[in-house]
């Protein structure tokens, strides 16, 4: 594949696509999985290792699949049982339909629900879902589907979170008028839609070419999980803004924050010389020399996950403790895009390496499988789960 084939141009709306593809690592290098986790249901750094280094994934050619005709059939919703459940919006092998599936009993887990096409929806609690549609601007609704209740206009974007009360949306939109029109920072609660801040706005078009830019896009917009701050960071201009729940900036003075994550009441964040963390509003080091793509923290609080990628192109997952700064590996090499299913279980991609005539030097491809891991067991399986867009509980 030649360099410019990886390009892709995309406007703000498809800039949410963190859900990657990945590639079996090499047959030598893995382990006998045992049966598949959900097989009763058919499929439709550490501190000793070297540091990593600031690579990023390429984002493969997109191809033309024909849409069926009935793409996303419904499906009648069996409400979950569990009085804590742990759910999930995932899209499944085989398939591009996005389903709310209760893995609760990880080992039987049922779909509860089908959402239709990828809107990326997120959970606002565990009885209710929200996303974009083109026409009728950001929805919420029922895990079932209907009633679907407008929450903002057309101009809401796809970067929405909700708070963790599930009383108030923030969602970032652009401006209207000039060449560049400035980004919005809208909160809507009780019926009211008010914008509280204004950010600079993004480039008409922008994309990449590399791995290295790929893995390294961030678009993040997320509330601290006691609900008290909102947190905005972007890579393509370098924008990163923090706010009280009201809207009052309150950004550290704190340059070049990236790839963002909040653990507990701190935040964890990518500058110049590796992972810092800012607790109290001090800013201290973290995880010094790591460079991590796309952290994740976990539902049950105190562990982040994430990838790194080496100037091979060798992807690896580790899990960190937030409490001792202590890092283990997960897997085996080329295991990329990791998040929590739950507390205990991890998901990720599997990978491969390329030569030079697929993609670029120090870049790897998709093998098509993923897999979970399990924490406490140490062991992969392989999963019929092709995409996670959100889980619920929402990380602690």
């Amino acid at each position: 594949m030649k360099a410019a084939d990886w390009l892709r141009v995309a406007a703000i709306a498809a800039l949410l696509t963190v859900g990657c593809g990945a590639v079996t690592p090499t047959a030598a290098r893995l382990t006998p999985a045992p049966t598949p986790i959900g097989s009763s249901e058919p499929s439709p750094n550490p501190t000793n290792s070297p540091t990593p280094t600031a690579s990023n994934r390429p984002i493969p050619k997109p191809t033309s699949k024909p849409i069926p005709v009935n793409p996303c059939p419904a499906i009648q919703p069996v409400p979950t049982t569990a009085t804590n459940p742990n759910l999930v919006l995932v899209t499944l092998r085989g398939s591009g339909c996005v389903v709310v599936r209760d893995l609760t009993d990880i080992n039987h887990p049922k779909t509860i629900g089908n959402v239709g096409l990828d809107l990326r929806p997120q959970f606002v609690s565990a009885t209710a879902l929200s996303y974009v549609d083109a026409s009728r601007g950001l929805l919420r609704t029922p895990l079932s589907g209907s009633p679907r209740t407008a929450i903002a206009g057309r101009g809401a974007g796809e970067f929405f979170t909700w708070s963790p009360d599930g009383k108030t949306v923030a969602y970032v939109s652009s401006g209207t008028s000039g060449a560049r029109p400035p980004m919005q920072l809208h909160l809507v609660s009780r019926g009211h839609d008010r914008i509280v801040s204004t950010m600079p706005g993004l480039p008409s078009a922008f994309g990449c070419e590399s791995q290295a830019c790929a893995d390294g896009w961030d678009f993040h917009l997320s509330y601290s999980p006691d609900g008290r701050f909102i947190t905005w960071a972007q890579n393509i201009t370098d924008v990163f803004r923090m706010w009280t729940a009201s809207g009052v900036d309150v950004t550290p003075k704190t340059p070049f924050v990236q790839k963002t994550v909040w653990s507990g009441p701190n935040f964890y964040f990518q500058d110049t010389k590796g992972i810092d963390i800012l607790r109290n509003g001090v800013v201290t080091t973290f995880l010094p020399g790591v460079t991590w793509i796309r952290p994740k923290s976990s539902p049950g609080g105190g562990q982040i996950v994430y990838e790194t990628r080496d100037t091979a192109g060798v992807s690896r997952t580790y899990l960190v403790d937030t409490a001792t700064s202590r890092v283990r590996e997960l897997g085996t090499t080329y295991r990329a895009e990791p998040t929590f299913l739950t507390s205990r279980f991890i998901w990720y991609n599997g990978e491969r390496a390329c030569n030079l005539n697929e993609c670029f030097a120090g870049s790897a491809l998709a093998t098509g499988k993923t897999y979970i891991y399990d924490l406490l067991t140490g062991t992969e399986t392989e999963s019929i789960i092709d995409q996670v867009l959100d889980v619920w509980p929402h990380p602690a």
